[in-house]
């Protein structure tokens, strides 16, 4: 008998949790931090629903904390099993929990705000982790195996196809939406008996035909005629280092005007690294574009402020200029400096190009609302906002469709609804109904149970 049960991201888009149980062995899928209003919510301090240390192994999709923040929580509790993913995946896991633990101790130091785990769980986390490429099987124990698949959403970011007693479980992770700017495309695996699949944007389309770099075209011709401030909230890991990378295809094209462009996100600057190191991951098109001479990117006019200080002189400088900032949400990190500054300004243009969750500033921000609280502050909103989903790191409807319709889902096969708002799991629990005939399809719900 094999059980499937489901402990976050059911329900909800965040805090991906799942797992496998089949006679002694338990497998979890994915331990990732509940997001919301705040980066920590009081959730994630509550118990796992299993014993941590009778689980063997933990396959993680990739290095976003919605996938991978509670990680060291789950060793600290008693994990002692292997976690498994990509090299990159694992590389990037390590600075962006890292990341988290800061944001942890400054909160706990300066609002006694409860710590989640410490930099002792942290280091032993990362001694259990195993770095496995794509499409080669790992055994696990008494038979059983998964392979990683590329799923195009951030570097080294993988679907996971789990063999348990003969069946075969498939988790989509988060699909990236085609054509990536950096990446590969989508690959499924063949053939699942079970497939649980994200649905962020189910039952919602992508801006039809939208061109990521005529958004940023039409973003700093705005910026330069009002001489004003570009401000980019953008999620450190993969976001970020696409806008350099088509910053960088505006400056060889000459179409990128003569303005200072600041990455003013210490994590950020610190992942470039990681990107760099696996260029090979990168779309070929991209790699026979950009040999070994040419940094995909630098361009003449971007400053990486990583210190403190750097990041105040940046309101010192006479606009126009570009700001690109964590977090992406808007939920802290120095984008809330940022804000402060210059949201009440008619002459900002606030650019929103990623998933913002329910109740964030970000959400209330993009919703339309003309008054927000930041950092105890009340302020306007006067900047000009804008909402673009070109940049959109999930698949949309259409999009997990076909990534659905490429797997031969077996005979009585399921497919379980996760990582959505209730609304769009409905929208693409009927899409995907009319799609996928001879599969049950099934809107997870956290805390579920199944045996299959």
């Amino acid at each position: 008998m094999v059980r499937l049960s489901f402990y976050g991201a059911a329900g909800e888009v965040t805090g991906s949790n799942f797992l496998v149980e089949s006679g002694s062995n338990r497998y979890v899928v994915d331990c990732g931090l509940f997001q919301g209003a705040d980066t920590i919510t009081e959730d994630n301090h509550q118990p796992f629903a299993y014993e941590p240390a009778t689980v063997s192994a933990v396959l993680v999709t990739h290095a976003h904390l919605d996938h991978i923040g509670r990680l060291p929580k789950l060793v600290r509790e008693g994990l002692r099993g292997s976690i498994y993913g990509t090299e990159a995946t694992l590389e990037l896991t390590e600075l962006v929990l890292k990341d988290a633990l800061d944001l942890m101790e400054r909160r706990h130091q300066h609002q006694s705000e409860p710590m989640l785990y410490e930099s002792a769980d942290l280091r032993r986390a990362m001694t259990l982790f195993r770095a496995t490429p794509y499409q080669e099987r790992t055994e696990l124990n008494n038979g059983d195996n998964f392979t990683l698949f590329e799923a195009g959403h951030i570097l080294g970011s993988a679907s996971v196809l789990l063999e348990v007693e003969g069946k075969k479980l498939v988790f989509s992770g988060d699909i990236g939406h085609s054509p990536s700017t950096l990446l590969p495309p989508p690959e499924p695996p063949i053939e699942a008996d079970v497939v649980v699949t994200e649905a962020t944007y189910g039952g919602q389309e992508h801006e039809a035909g939208a061109d990521r770099l005529k958004v940023l075209k039409d973003a700093l011709e705005w910026t330069m005629k009002e001489r004003g401030v570009l401000l980019i909230p953008a999620f450190s890991i993969e976001r970020s280092q696409e806008l350099l990378f088509l910053f960088h295809e505006l400056f060889h094209r000459h179409q990128l005007p003569k303005v200072p462009i600041f990455l003013d996100s210490p994590l950020a600057i610190e992942a470039l690294e990681i990107f760099e190191r696996h260029r090979s991951s990168f779309a070929r098109s991209i790699q026979n574009a950009h040999g070994k001479g040419d940094d995909p990117f630098s361009f003449r006019g971007l400053a990486l402020t990583s210190s403190v200080e750097q990041s105040k002189e940046i309101n010192d400088l006479t606009p126009p200029k570009v700001i690109i900032a964590g977090s992406g949400m808007m939920v802290g990190g120095r984008i809330s400096h940022h804000l402060k500054h210059y949201l009440a300004r008619p002459n900002t243009y606030l650019l929103v190009i990623g998933f913002q969750a329910p109740g964030t500033l970000g959400a209330k921000i993009a919703s339309g609302v003309r008054m927000v609280t930041i950092m105890d502050e009340r302020l306007p909103v006067k900047a000009k906002v804008i909402k673009s989903e070109a940049f959109s790191g999930h698949a949309d409807n259409s999009e997990l469709l076909g990534w659905l319709g490429k797997i031969k889902i077996n005979s009585d096969g399921k497919i379980f609804i996760v990582h959505s708002d209730l609304a769009r799991a409905r929208d693409f629990q009927t899409e995907a109904r009319k799609a996928q005939t001879n599969s049950e399809v099934i809107i997870a719900r956290h805390g579920e149970t199944v045996d299959l």
